[in-house]
């Protein structure tokens, strides 16, 4: 084999796994549920970040027994979309105690309050800006930032595009 076949062999590879993932992001996206979700940007303050944004995701409400009532409480659980809104449901407890794996985390915060408490997950998610678009983060006030996830069975969500709120509903950024 020579040197230039290897270097094509090894470039159709990496084309056909880049190709997979795409396929399958593409796919997941046309067929699984997704609905907007409120989120909080903020700047995780690394030194090689790229272009994006770290978004702390807070579903709209929890459903299920198991949630603790205590701020700073931690809990495992699952999303799905109920009429419209991305919804936190509790895990049933394992034998073991822990969660299953890809389970999503959540974190409850609040000011101490057990009625403006919000549960949001632990692991931000991640959305890569466009080089010309402004950080939409900045100058945004609590409840206006809004991201459209796909959710999947099992994971945190997807992003796939932000939006802010506004009187007469979402409006995508564009």
């Amino acid at each position: 084999m020579t040197p230039l076949t290897r270097a094509l062999a090894v470039a159709a590879l990496q084309v056909g796994l880049i190709g997979a993932v795409a396929g399958t992001l593409y796919f997941e996206r046309a067929t699984l549920p997704r609905a907007w979700m409120e989120s909080a940007g903020f700047d995780p303050d690394l030194p090689i970040r790229g272009r994006y944004v770290a978004l702390n995701l807070l579903p709209a409400s929890t459903a299920g027994a198991g949630w603790p009532t205590t701020d700073g409480a931690y809990a495992c659980g699952r999303l799905e979309v109920r009429d419209g809104a991305v919804v936190a449901v509790a895990q049933e407890p394992t034998a073991s105690g822990l969660p299953s794996t890809g389970s999503p985390c959540f974190i409850r915060r609040g000011d101490g309050s057990v009625t403006t408490a919000r549960w949001q997950l632990v692991q931000p998610v991640a959305f890569f800006l466009p080089e010309h678009v402004r950080d939409p983060t900045l100058d945004v006030q609590p409840g206006e930032l809004w991201v459209e996830v796909t959710v999947p069975p099992d994971g945190a969500p997807r992003p796939i595009r932000l939006g802010l709120r506004r009187d007469d509903g979402i409006e995508p950024i564009r």
